[in-house]
C-alpha cells in the first residue's frame, strides 16, 4: 500500500505540473495570439483610412475645380486647355487631368495639347457612370492605354448653364504613386509577410508580385484564398487560413470607404507565432523537469512519512464504532489530535463525518422542499408502488381524500373506493406495463366533483434497469378547457349558419383539391343535399368542367401565396353569366400553404352595366380623340385614368399606356414636383389656369393647362379634369416682340432696355465668383460734325461698321450695348488684373481709326474715346448705377485729354467720394 499510495502522489504531482504548465502556455498563447491578430488589423485599419483620407481630398479638390470650370462657363475647347494648363498645382494630386467630352473624346490635357482629339474613352466604364449618375466617383482599376501603367480614375462632372452635363474631368493617379498606394510595397508583416489591396470583385489593386495587378484573386478560374473570398463576401476583421501556397497564415481585412476596396494583410503563421512557440517549448521542458524533480522529492518523502498509516487506521475504527453525537444540534465530545500529517488526516476524518451528517440532515430539509413544490402544482400528484399502494400524495391529493385520514402506505383500492378505482384500474395496469396513459373522465360525484373534468397522466416510475417499480399520477382539472371547447363548436355551428346566409359560394379545399366545407349555395352547386357527407367531392367534380379549366391556370399563383381574383364565364338561366371568383390561401404558422377558401359572387347585373358604360365611354373617346388639345382625367391618387389620343402625338404614349400611372411615373419627376401645387389646388376644389412647357423627342410645346375639379353631388371632390392647349406659335409671335424690345434695330446690339436688366446680373456674378469686372463707355469722337456734314445715312453707316468693329474686338461672352446715338457700353467679365481691360480698350482705339470708314465711295475718318470703371469684386460695394456713372466720367476725362484714347476712373485718396483723377493711355 505504501508502495501504490507514494507512486500515485508522485504521479499526481506530474499530473498537476503537467496541468498548470498547459493552462498557463494555453492563456499566454492565446494572449498572444490575439494581441498579434488585433495589431495586425490595426495596422491594415489604419492604412486604409489612410488612402481613404488621399481619394476623399482628391475628390474635394476636382470638385472645387469643376465648380471654378462652371462659373467660367467656356464656349471652346481651345479656352478649356488654356486654362488646364494654368493650374499646374494639379500635379501634386493627378499624374493627369483631363478634360472629355460627351462622346469620350480628350479636349483638354493638363500634359499638354499633343493626345487631344487621339484618344476617346467613351467605352470606359468609369466615364459611363459618371455621364450616367450626374456624379464624380473613383473608378474601378484599369491600365492606361498610352504608357501601360496600372490606373485608377476620379471623376467629376461639369454642367452647363441649363443643368446638363457638358464634360466630364477625369483625375487619373498612378497606383504606384509614391503619395497614394507606392509605400505599400514597403509593408512588411515578419520576413515574407506582405500588403495587398483587391476590390470587391476580385480585382487585385496592388500586390509585392506586380505581375497580379489588374488580374483577378482567381486565376484560370482556381479556387484561390479561401480567406480573400471571405472578405469578398463582406468580411472584415482578423482570420486564420491557408494560402493558394499552402502555407498557414494571419489574415487582416478592412474595407475603404472612397474607392469601396479591401486592403488586406498576409502574415505566415510560422512567424507571427514563433516567440509563442519558442515559449511553448521552452515551457514544456521546464515544467518536465520540475515535474520529474517533484515527484521523485515526493516519492522518497511520502514512503517516510506513512509509518504512523496504521495508527491512523485504528483511529478510524474507533471513530466509526463510537456513537455518532447525538441529535442534530447536539455537540460532539472535542478529541485531541496529534500535531502531525496523521493528526491532520484523522482531524479531517472527523470532520468528512461531520459533514456527512449534516448532508444527511439538509437531504431531508431538501425532501420538504419537494413536497412544498409538489403541493404548489395546480394539479393532484401521487405515486404508488408496482401493488398500488401509495408511497407520496401532494396536498390536493390530500385535501379530496381528507375525511379517510393518512394515505402514505395505504392501498389505492382502500382509499378510492370500490366503484371509482374499477373506473381507474385498467389504465393503472396499462401503466404497471410500461405505456403512458393520458385520459380525459368526470369528477367522482361521492367526492363532491362530479360537475368537474379532468384530464389524468399515468406515468410509469422505471428503475435503473428499465422495470416498472410504480406508476406517478398526475391529474389537472380541465373544466375551464372543456367549457372552451364547448363554445368553440357552438361558434362553428354559428359559422356555418352565417355563411350559408352569405349570397355566394363558399368552400375549403386542401392542397388536393378535396372540399372540407362547403355552404349551402356550394352544395346545391355541386349536387349534393344539406346533409350530403362532402367526402370525395373535388374542385373538379363540384364546379363542373366548364368552370373548372377557367379557375386551373390561377392555382399555381394560389398556392404560391398569393391571393388571386378573376372573372369566369357559365351559363346562368339561359343566357351568359359573370361570375367573380376569389382563391385565398391557407397557410400554417411556417408560412405553407396547406389548403385554400373559394368564394365566387354573383356579378352578372354589374358586369352588364360595365358593358353599357363602356359603349358611353367608347362615344365620349371617339370625340375627345378628334379634339386639338391634350385631354385627362386624374383621380384623388394623381393617377391617370382617362387620356384621349392627343397623347400619342404630345407623350408618345399610347392611351392604353397612360391609364392607372402616376402623373410623376408620365410626365417625370421635375415636371411633377413643379405641377404639385396646382394638382393640390384644383383636388381642394379650386379651378387652376397656368402656362407650361413640355418637350419631347427633342420639341418643345407651350401648353395653356387648365384644371377643372371633378364636384359631386356629395361636395367631394373625386378628380381633375385636365385640358392643355397648343399655344406654341402664340409663344413665338410674343417671345419674337420682347427681343425686337431689347434690340437697337440700326445696329443689331441690345438696346438700353437689355444693358439695364444685364449690367446689375453681372456686378452679382462679379461677387459671387470674386473675379472682377470693367464697365466701358464709348462714343464716336466728333460724330455730330459727321451727321452734319455728310448727312443721317452716313452717320447710320458709321454707327453699324463701329458696331461691327467693337464686337469683333471683344469675346462672345462680352456684352456690347447701344444706349442711343453715339454712345455704346462694353461689360467686361471675369477679369484678373486692370491690365486685361487696358488691352482689349487699346484695341477697339487701334481698330477703329485703322483702316478708315469707307461710306458710298467716301472716306471717313472715324476716332473712338473710352471712359473705363474697373471693378473688383473684393473691397468694393459699387452698385450698376455707381458704375455707369464712373465710366461716364472717365469717358469726359479721355475727351478732355484729346480724344483718340481710353481712360480709367480713379478714386482719390482711396476714397469712392473723391473727385475723379484720370489715367490716359
Amino acid at each position: 500500500m505504501h508502495t501504490r499510495l507514494s507512486l500515485g502522489v508522485a504521479a499526481v504531482v506530474l499530473l498537476a505540473t503537467f496541468a498548470i504548465a498547459t493552462f498557463a502556455l494555453h492563456f499566454v498563447k492565446s494572449s498572444m495570439r490575439a494581441s498579434i491578430a488585433s495589431e495586425e488589423f490595426a495596422r491594415v485599419d489604419a492604412i486604409a483610412d489612410a488612402i481613404d483620407q488621399k481619394f476623399g481630398s482628391r475628390r474635394i479638390l476636382l470638385q472645387t475645380f469643376s465648380g471654378s470650370v462652371e462659373a467660367q462657363d467656356f464656349q471652346g475647347t481651345a479656352a478649356l486647355q488654356t486654362f488646364v494648363e494654368k493650374h499646374p498645382s494639379l500635379r501634386q494630386a493627378f499624374d493627369n487631368v483631363a478634360f472629355l467630352d460627351m462622346d469620350g473624346n480628350l479636349v483638354a490635357n493638363l500634359n499638354g495639347a499633343q493626345a487631344i482629339g487621339k484618344v476617346n474613352v467613351k467605352d470606359r466604364p468609369y466615364f459611363q457612370q459618371t455621364v450616367a449618375s450626374r456624379t464624380g466617383l473613383v473608378s474601378e482599376p484599369y491600365r492606361n492605354r498610352l504608357n501601360g501603367l496600372a490606373q485608377v480614375a476620379i471623376t467629376e462632372p461639369v454642367f452647363d448653364s441649363t443643368g446638363q452635363v457638358r464634360f466630364v474631368i477625369s483625375g487619373a493617379i498612378n497606383l504606384k504613386d509614391r503619395s497614394v498606394l507606392g509605400t505599400l510595397a514597403d509593408v512588411k508583416f515578419g520576413k515574407t509577410g506582405y500588403l495587398f489591396v483587391t476590390t470587391v470583385d476580385g480585382i487585385v489593386v496592388d500586390h509585392p508580385n506586380a505581375s497580379r495587378i489588374l488580374n483577378h484573386v482567381q486565376p484560370n478560374g482556381s479556387g484561390g484564398d479561401a480567406q480573400i473570398l471571405r472578405a469578398m463576401a463582406g468580411f472584415q476583421g482578423s482570420s486564420e487560413g491557408v494560402n493558394e501556397a499552402g502555407v498557414p497564415s494571419l489574415y487582416a481585412f478592412d474595407r475603404m470607404v472612397q474607392a469601396n476596396w479591401i486592403v488586406g494583410a498576409m502574415y505566415p503563421r510560422s512567424e507571427a507565432f514563433a516567440s509563442i512557440n519558442a515559449i511553448e517549448r521552452g515551457a514544456w521542458i521546464g515544467a518536465l523537469a520540475l515535474a520529474l524533480c517533484a515527484g521523485a522529492l515526493t516519492l522518497a518523502v511520502v514512503r517516510r512519512q506513512l509509518t504512523p498509516l496504521a495508527e491512523l487506521h485504528r483511529h478510524m475504527q474507533s471513530t466509526q464504532q463510537a456513537p455518532s453525537g447525538g441529535d442534530e444540534g447536539t455537540p460532539v465530545a472535542q478529541r485531541r489530535y496529534a500535531a502531525d500529517e496523521i493528526g491532520d488526516l484523522s482531524r479531517t476524518f472527523d470532520e468528512l463525518m461531520e459533514q456527512r451528517r449534516a448532508i444527511e440532515r439538509s437531504l431531508a430539509h431538501s425532501e420538504a422542499q419537494v413536497r412544498i413544490i409538489a403541493d404548489s402544482i395546480p394539479a393532484m400528484v401521487s405515486h404508488v408502488d408496482a401493488s398500488l399502494r401509495y408511497t407520496f400524495v401532494n396536498a390536493h391529493v390530500r385535501a379530496l381524500h381528507r375525511g379517510n385520514g393518512p394515505l402514505v402506505g395505504r392501498l389505492m383500492p382502500d382509499v378510492r373506493g370500490p366503484a371509482d378505482f374499477a373506473v381507474v384500474e385498467p389504465h393503472f395496469m396499462r401503466a404497471l406495463a410500461g405505456e403512458t396513459v393520458i385520459l380525459e373522465k368526470s369528477g367522482d360525484p361521492a367526492l363532491g366533483i362530479g360537475d368537474r373534468t379532468f384530464k389524468a397522466h399515468y406515468i410509469p416510475d422505471l428503475d435503473a434497469q428499465g422495470r416498472v417499480c410504480g406508476v406517478f399520477s398526475m391529474t389537472f382539472d380541465i373544466t375551464e378547457e372543456v367549457n372552451i371547447r364547448r363554445a368553440l363548436s357552438e361558434q362553428e355551428t354559428r359559422l356555418r349558419d352565417v355563411t350559408d346566409s352569405i349570397p355566394a359560394l363558399v368552400g375549403y379545399f386542401d392542397r388536393q383539391q378535396n372540399c372540407h366545407f362547403a355552404n349551402i349555395r356550394a352544395r346545391q352547386m355541386a349536387g349534393l343535399g344539406e346533409k350530403s357527407a362532402l367526402q370525395g367531392t373535388t374542385l373538379r367534380s363540384a364546379l363542373g368542367r366548364t368552370i373548372y379549366s377557367q379557375l386551373k391556370p390561377y392555382l399555381p399563383v394560389m398556392f404560391s401565396g398569393k391571393k388571386v381574383r378573376f372573372p369566369v364565364r357559365a351559363p346562368l338561366h339561359g343566357r351568359q353569366g359573370y361570375f367573380q371568383v376569389n382563391l385565398i390561401p391557407d397557410k400554417n404558422l411556417r408560412g405553407e400553404v396547406v389548403g385554400f377558401y373559394l368564394m365566387s359572387f354573383n356579378i352578372t347585373a354589374l358586369k352588364e352595366a360595365e358593358l353599357r358604360q363602356a359603349e358611353s365611354e367608347l362615344r365620349l373617346r371617339a370625340i375627345t380623340d378628334n379634339m386639338p388639345a391634350l385631354i385627362t382625367y386624374i383621380d384623388r391618387e394623381e393617377k391617370i385614368t382617362f387620356a384621349n389620343a392627343t397623347s400619342r402625338e404630345w407623350l408618345g404614349l399610347d392611351p392604353a399606356q397612360v391609364l392607372g400611372r402616376h402623373v410623376q411615373e408620365v410626365s417625370g419627376r421635375e415636371v411633377y414636383v413643379s405641377r404639385q401645387p396646382m394638382l393640390a389646388r384644383a383636388l381642394a376644389g379650386e379651378r387652376v389656369e397656368f402656362e407650361a412647357r413640355m418637350q419631347r423627342a427633342g420639341s418643345e410645346r407651350i401648353t395653356q393647362v387648365i384644371y377643372v375639379p371633378d364636384v359631386r353631388a356629395d361636395g367631394v371632390t373625386h378628380g381633375i379634369f385636365s385640358l392643355a392647349l397648343d399655344i406654341t406659335a402664340l409663344k413665338v409671335v410674343e417671345h419674337k416682340l420682347i427681343e425686337l424690345a431689347r434690340l437697337d434695330t440700326l445696329t443689331g446690339l441690345p438696346n438700353r432696355l437689355a444693358f439695364n436688366e444685364y449690367l446689375p446680373d453681372a456686378v452679382l456674378r462679379s461677387q459671387l465668383t470674386g473675379h472682377a469686372m470693367a464697365l466701358m463707355f464709348l462714343d464716336i469722337d466728333h460724330f455730330k460734325a459727321i451727321n452734319d456734314t455728310m448727312g443721317h445715312a452716313v452717320g447710320d453707316a458709321v454707327l453699324s461698321e463701329y458696331a461691327r468693329r467693337l464686337q469683333g474686338c471683344v469675346r462672345g461672352t462680352d456684352m456690347v450695348a447701344r444706349l442711343a446715338g453715339d454712345e455704346f457700353v462694353l461689360v467686361l467679365e471675369g477679369l484678373g488684373t486692370p491690365e486685361a481691360a487696358a488691352i482689349v480698350a487699346e484695341k477697339i482705339v487701334d481698330r477703329v481709326h485703322t483702316p478708315p470708314f469707307v461710306v458710298d465711295g467716301q472716306r471717313v475718318d472715324v476716332t473712338t474715346s473710352i471712359g473705363i470703371a474697373f471693378h473688383r469684386a473684393s473691397g468694393s460695394s459699387a452698385t450698376a448705377e455707381e458704375l455707369l456713372a464712373r465710366a461716364d466720367v472717365a469717358l469726359y476725362n479721355a475727351k478732355a485729354a484729346g480724344r483718340d484714347r481710353f481712360a480709367f476712373f480713379m478714386q482719390s485718396g482711396g476714397s469712392h467720394s473723391g473727385s475723379p483723377t484720370r489715367l490716359e493711355h
